[in-house]
C-alpha cells in the first residue's frame, strides 16, 4: 500500500496497541527485537580517553562527571583529543563505500541551484544575499528596482584569512540606500567586523570595528549618516561572562570610530533593569519624534522596550523611558509618527497586537489592534495600505493583512499563498504599499513575491531563480503522532510518491523544539539525495516550539522540558507502529538545542534507534550555564542554581542518562571548534561518555569541523561533506547493501 492511501490504513489500525513507554527516570524497557547490527566495527578503536572524576554535590544529589577536563578548550590536552577524535572518524567515514557516489550526487544538487535571502530594499534598491554556483558562501548584491541589473556589492572571499573563510554575518542598507553597514565574521566564529560600503562606488568607507557580534538588527539614524550597532566588551577573561553587558554604540559617519559613544547601557541616559546578558538593538523611525532601544534577556522572547526623543539621541545623549516591561510579554514591536504596535503573548497565548501613542505610551492602556484568534501570530510588518501578519496553526503558515485607509477593517484578511510554504521574510515600508515576500516550501520552490495593495494579487518578481532540483516524484504529507500525555504531535513527511508502506523505509527523524521556534518549511535541495533513494524525511514539530503559540512553547520549556524528549519518542514510535520503518532503519537527528529531545530519546529508549545523530548539540546541560552562551540560555532551560532548576536540568541532560554496559544506536556526533554557541566539550564528552559505556560494537563518531562554528558562516563545501558523512553512516547503519564496510 502506497503512502497515499494511509488514511485507509489509520482508521484500521485505530486500535491497535501503543509501544511501551518506560516513564522518567526509569530504565528503558527491552525491544521485542532489537536492531541487528549490518556489520561489525573491526577497525582500531577511538582515542583512549583519560577518566578524572569531579564529583559534586547539588541540593542533596551527588553528581559525578568523568570528563570535566575537558571544558577546558584552552589546553593543549583538550585541543588534541577534539583532533583525535576527528581523525578517526573521518577515518571510519571515509571507509564507507557508498560515500563519494553520495557526495558527488549532493555536490550536483547544491551547485545547480541559486539561493536569495535576506532581502531589503531601500529608496527604490534591493539588496539581498546571493549563493549562486561556484560560490562559497554568499555575497552581497544591490539592483536599481528588481527589473535593475545585479552588482556584487561585497564578496566575502576578499577577507578570507587561510585557512580560515570569511562569511557575512549580516548587513543593512541606510534608509536613503546609499551605504551599507555589513559583518565579516571568519571560520564559523561569528566574531564580526563591521564594516561600512558606499553603494554608489562600492567604496569602502574605511570603518573596521571589531567585537560587533550581536547585530542582525543594527539601526541607522534616518538621516543615513549615522548608525547605532552592539559590541560585545573587551577582555571578558571568564568564558561565561565573555557575552555579559553587551552595549549600543553610536557611529557618525566620516568621525573615527574610537570616538564612537555609548548610548544604551545598564545606567547610561537614564536607562535601568538592563539584564546583565542582554541582546541590544536600537530602531529610529523615520517621521518620528522617538527613537526605540530594544534589550531582551538572553534568548527570552520576551523584550523590555525602551523610549528616548531622537534629538536627545541624535546629540549623543539619550534620555531613556522604559515603556515596555518583561512582564508585558511583548516579542515584537514596530512603530511610524506617533504609533507604537506591539506583538505581545500576555493574556493571549497565540498573540494579540496592541498599538501605544508614542507622545503617551502607557501600556495599560493601549488599544486592540489586531485580538488573539485560531492561528499563531509569528510576526509582524507595517506598510502603508495594512498591517501584514504573519500567521501559522501547528506550523503550517498563512498570510493575513489588517488594511488601513478606506479599505481600513477590524478584523485581517487573509492573503491567498500557497497552501505549504512559510514566510521566510516579509518586506514593508511604512511609506510604500504592498509587500514583498519571501516564500519557501519543504518542496515548493523558493519565490520572491510582490503583493499587490489593492487586490492582494501576487505577482513574481524573478529575483529567485527557479531551482533545478526537481521534487515533482516527491510528497509532502502532514499527520498526528498522539504522545504520552495524549497530545497529538504534527509531523511532516516527506517521501517519494511510489514509498510503499513495508515497515523497511530508510527514515530519518528531525526534531526541535526550543526557544517558541516553530520547525517552519525550508527549501533544499540537497535533500533529494535522501528522498530519491526512497528514504524518508519526517519532522517532528515537538512542544516547546511555538507551532501553536506560546503555550505550545511552554508545555516544553524548564521543568516540562520532559514533554519535548517524551514527543519525540512518541512520534518514532507513531512511525514504527503505523508501518513506516522499524527500528533497524530508523535514525533521529537534532541540532543545537535540538540535542535535547534526540539524545535524550536515545538514552531512554535504545531499543528504537538503529542510529543518534546529535549536530552541534547540547549534551551536558548541567554544566551549559557556566559556557560561553550559557548564561544568556537560563530564561530557555533554568538554572542549577535551585532546586527545581537542577531537576528540570538533569531530566534534560542526556550526558548525565547515560549508563554502562547499556546497547545504544550508532552514533555520529559533530561540532565546530569555532562554535560561540554550543561549545565542542558538549559533544566530546558525550562521545567520550558513550564509548565508554556502550556495548554491541555500534560505532560512536564525533565529527570536528576544524575550521567551522555552529553553521552560520560554513561554506558550501562544508555544509555538502558533513551532509554526505551523515547520509552514508545512516545509510551503512541501516545495512544498505552499496554503503556496507568491508571487513
Amino acid at each position: 500500500m502506497s503512502i497515499t492511501r494511509l488514511a485507509v490504513l489509520l482508521a484500521a489500525l485505530a486500535a491497535a496497541p501503543a509501544f511501551a513507554q518506560a516513564p522518567p527516570g526509569e530504565a528503558p524497557r527491552p525491544a521485542a527485537t532489537a536492531p541487528v547490527a549490518p556489520s561489525a566495527f573491526a577497525r582500531a578503536g577511538p582515542p583512549i580517553v583519560p577518566v578524572r572524576e569531579v564529583r559534586e554535590t547539588h541540593h542533596g544529589v551527588e553528581v559525578v562527571d568523568p570528563y570535566r577536563w575537558m571544558e577546558d578548550m584552552a589546553s593543549p590536552e583538550a585541543k588534541a583529543h577534539l583532533e583525535a577524535q576527528d581523525e578517526y572518524a573521518r577515518a571510519q567515514l571515509a571507509r564507507i563505500p557508498g560515500r563519494e557516489a553520495l557526495l558527488a550526487r549532493i555536490r550536483e544538487l547544491s551547485a545547480a541551484n541559486v539561493s536569495i535571502t535576506s532581502v531589503a530594499i531601500a529608496n527604490g534598491k534591493v539588496f539581498y544575499l546571493k549563493l549562486a554556483p561556484g560560490r562559497a558562501t554568499p555575497v552581497l548584491c544591490v539592483r536599481d528596482g528588481f527589473a535593475g541589473a545585479e552588482r556584487v556589492l561585497v564578496d566575502p572571499a576578499k577577507f578570507d584569512a587561510a585557512p580560515r573563510r570569511a562569511a557575512l554575518a549580516w548587513y543593512h542598507a541606510s534608509p536613503d540606500g546609499r551605504r551599507v553597514a555589513y559583518g565579516v565574521a571568519l571560520g564559523g566564529t561569528e566574531d564580526a567586523t563591521l564594516r561600512v560600503l558606499e553603494v554608489a562606488g562600492g567604496k569602502d568607507s574605511g570603518v573596521a570595528i571589531d567585537r560587533a557580534r550581536f547585530n542582525a538588527q543594527l539601526g541607522w539614524h534616518h538621516d543615513s549618516n549615522a548608525f547605532y550597532y552592539a559590541r560585545v566588551p573587551e577582555g571578558q577573561r571568564e568564558v561565561a561572562k565573555r557575552n555579559a553587558g553587551i552595549r549600543l554604540y553610536r557611529h557618525v559617519m566620516g568621525r573615527a570610530a574610537a570616538q564612537d559613544e555609548i548610548v544604551f547601557a545598564s545606567g547610561v541616559g537614564g536607562a535601568r533593569e538592563v539584564p546583565e546578558f542582554v541582546y541590544p538593538s536600537l530602531v529610529v523611525p523615520e517621521d518620528s519624534n522617538y527613537a526605540y532601544a530594544i534589550a531582551r534577556n538572553g534568548v527570552a522572547r520576551e523584550i523590555a522596550l525602551y523610549q528616548s526623543p531622537v534629538k536627545d539621541l541624535a546629540a549623543g545623549s539619550p534620555r531613556w523611558t522604559r515603556i515596555v516591561t518583561f512582564e508585558d510579554g511583548v516579542t515584537a514591536m514596530t512603530a511610524w509618527k506617533d504609533d507604537i504596535y506591539l506583538l505581545s503573548h500576555k493574556g493571549a497565548p497565540r498573540h494579540r497586537i496592541v498599538v501605544l501613542k508614542a507622545s503617551k505610551p502607557e501600556i495599560a492602556k493601549a488599544k486592540v489592534a489586531v485580538p488573539q484568534g485560531d492561528s499563531v501570530i509569528v510576526s509582524m510588518s507595517l506598510a502603508a495600505d495594512a498591517l501584514y501578519l504573519r500567521t501559522t496553526v501547528g506550523g503550517l503558515e498563512r498570510l493575513e493583512r489588517l488594511n488601513f485607509g478606506v479599505a481600513a477593517s477590524k478584523t485581517p484578511e487573509f492573503v491567498k499563498t500557497a497552501f505549504d510554504v512559510a514566510m521566510a521574510q516579509i518586506v514593508t515600508h511604512p511609506r510604500r504599499p504592498g509587500a514583498i515576500l519571501r516564500t519557501q516550501g519543504f518542496m515548493e520552490a523558493p519565490a520572491v513575491i510582490a503583493v499587490e495593495a489593492r487586490t492582494g494579487n501576487l505577482k513574481n518578481t524573478g529575483l529567485q531563480p527557479a531551482p533545478a532540483a526537481d521534487y515533482s516524484a516527491m510528497d509532502e504529507v502532514r499527520l498526528y503522532a498522539p504522545s504520552h500525555d495524549g497530545v497529538k504531535i504534527p509531523v511532516t513527511l516527506l517521501y517519494r510518491k511510489t514509498t510503499m508502506l513495508s515497515a523497511d523505509n530508510p527514515t530519518l527523524l528531525i526534531g526541535y523544539g526550543a526557544y517558541g521556534i516553530s520547525m517552519a518549511p525550508t527549501f533544499d535541495p540537497t535533500r533529494l539525495a535522501w528522498l530519491e533513494r526512497g528514504g524518508i524525511i519526517a519532522i517532528a514539530h515537538l512542544r516547546g516550539g511555538g507551532e501553536y503559540g506560546e503555550e505550545w512553547h511552554r508545555a516544553g520549556y524548564k521543568a516540562t522540558k520532559q514533554n519535548t524528549i517524551l514527543d519525540f519518542i512518541a512520534v518514532a514510535e507513531f512511525l514504527i507502529q503505523y508501518g513506516f520503518t522499524t527500528p533497524r532503519h530508523l535514525a533521529i537527528q537534532g541540532t543545537s538545542a535540538g540535542g535535547i529531545p534526540s539524545a535524550g530519546a536515545m538514552v531512554r529508549r535504545p531499543d528504537l534507534f538503529a542510529a543518534v545523530v546529535p549536530r552541534v548539540a547540547v549534551l551536558d546541560m548541567l554544566r551549559m550555564e557556566f559556557s560561553q552562551n550559557g548564561p544568556a540560555n537560563i530564561p530557555e532551560f533554568g538554572s542549577v542554581a535551585t532546586r527545581e532548576g537542577f531537576d528540570a536540568l538533569f531530566g534534560m541532560s542526556s550526558y548525565h542518562w547515560v549508563k554502562d554496559g547499556t546497547d545504544y544506536p550508532a552514533v555520529l556526533l559533530t561540532t565546530g571548534l569555532n562554535d560561540p554557541r554550543v561549545d565542542p566539550w558538549q559533544a566530546a564528552k558525550m562521545a567520550a561518555r558513550l564509548q565508554a559505556a556502550a556495548t554491541g560494537g555500534k560505532p560512536v563518531l564525533l565529527r570536528v569541523e576544524r575550521e567551522g562554528g555552529h553553521g552560520q558562516g560554513s561554506t558550501r563545501a562544508q555544509r555538502e561533506e558533513e551532509l554526505a558523512d551523515i547520509y552514508a553512516f545512516l545509510l551503512w547503519r541501516f545495512g544498505v547493501p552499496a554503503f556496507q564496510v568491508a571487513e
